[in-house]
């Protein structure tokens, strides 16, 4: 039985859990393409799957949040819509920048410490494995969530409710 480095093992776990975040993710955005295909009244899904994820998760808040009264079941789908787009600026850096070997020197102790992260090349902001297994999780779990919760928003979607 061949042995794995602990680099290449390292290596694999990133690529695993990066493969995880980003197709995860890639739920979310089909649910925001998917609502913007079916709630809106007007025809507007060509025009809207142009845009960026956050300016979609917007115009979808935007129309649910017009129609009164707003049931629980759509206002629990709002603040779901509103995680995600929290969550993208995470699913961002993680899709644009590369796991790097960092290094980190303590100013007063000169110690220093290796670490493989995902550095932000914009911002000051970090992700180690760690961080990165928690984000794919959670949206995993919100995505799972708001698949179900869809079924709930389309019951609400009466013609009553419609005006």
């Amino acid at each position: 039985m061949a042995t794995i480095d602990p680099h290449t093992a390292e290596i694999a776990e990133w690529q695993a859990v990066v493969g995880k975040a980003i197709v995860s993710f890639a739920e979310l955005e089909l649910i925001t393409y998917k609502c913007l295909a079916h709630i809106p009244m007007d025809q507007i899904s060509e025009t809207s799957s142009r845009l960026q994820f956050s300016r979609r998760v917007d115009l979808i808040v935007e129309i649910l949040e017009g129609r009164s009264p707003l049931p629980k079941a759509v206002s629990d789908f709002v603040a779901m819509l509103r995680r995600a787009r929290e969550l993208a600026q995470i699913r961002n850096d993680i899709a644009h920048n590369p796991v790097m070997l960092n290094v980190f020197v303590h100013k007063v102790t000169g110690d220093v410490l290796l670490e493989q992260s995902i550095a932000a090349a914009r911002g000051n902001r970090f992700i180690d494995i760690s961080s990165a297994k928690e984000f794919a999780a959670a949206v995993e779990d919100l995505a799972a969530s708001m698949w179900l919760q869809i079924g709930k928003v389309a019951e609400c979607a009466a013609p009553a409710w419609k005006n």
